[in-house]
């Protein structure tokens, strides 16, 4: 680094900030890109949510090179409580705490959620919010931490992969969009 706002590289090459900035910036926009594209196509970005797991396959792009990409299949072990929880948040109205009661005492039936380790209400909450559910992939969600209006989202079309529940895209939408709560 020297003292004109300059970094100097291995070699002994002097870059300015700005460049350095500019070329972040480009990159994160491609790496951007990349990513909604990943997702608009069907392919799963990160851990699989809970009822799911992410099968690798190789896919070739239009220029004949194979990528490997994840694609949701689901885990008939966990798959059922995500079931359930729908049936009973959708169906029956019931809140989140009794959630946690239904399922804390009989780990065999209702085994955790794999992130957490233990049943809790932001787990429910998780699951019932998840669009993936309806057999869409789903990135942008979120933005600093923060929930981003669904119009922001990036999605792929409808049923990229199986769904987990009856009539999904009526009942994980409207869930969704009244942040995990039954509409009735």
């Amino acid at each position: 680094m020297t003292g004109h706002g300059e970094s100097v590289d291995a070699r002994g090459n002097h870059i300015q900030w700005a460049a350095l900035a500019a070329h972040h910036a480009e990159t994160t926009r491609r790496a951007r890109r990349a990513m909604a594209e990943v997702v608009r196509t069907g392919y799963q970005i990160g851990p699989p949510p809970d009822g799911y797991r992410a099968r690798r396959i190789r896919v070739a792009d239009p220029n004949g090179h194979s990528k490997l990409h994840a694609v949701l299949v689901p885990d008939w072990q966990t798959a059922a409580v995500v079931k359930q929880i729908f049936t009973w948040r959708a169906d029956h109205g019931l809140e989140v705490r009794r959630h946690r009661r239904a399922t804390q005492p009989r780990p065999a039936q209702y085994p955790a959620p794999a992130r957490s380790g233990r049943w809790s209400a932001k787990a429910v909450q998780r699951i019932v919010a998840n669009t993936k559910y309806a057999g869409r992939q789903v990135w942008v969600r979120t933005v600093a931490g923060r929930p981003a209006p669904a119009k922001r989202w990036v999605t792929s079309d409808p049923k990229t992969h199986e769904l987990l529940v009856d009539d999904a895209p009526s009942t994980v939408l409207s869930l969704v969009s009244h942040g995990g709560r039954p509409t009735r």
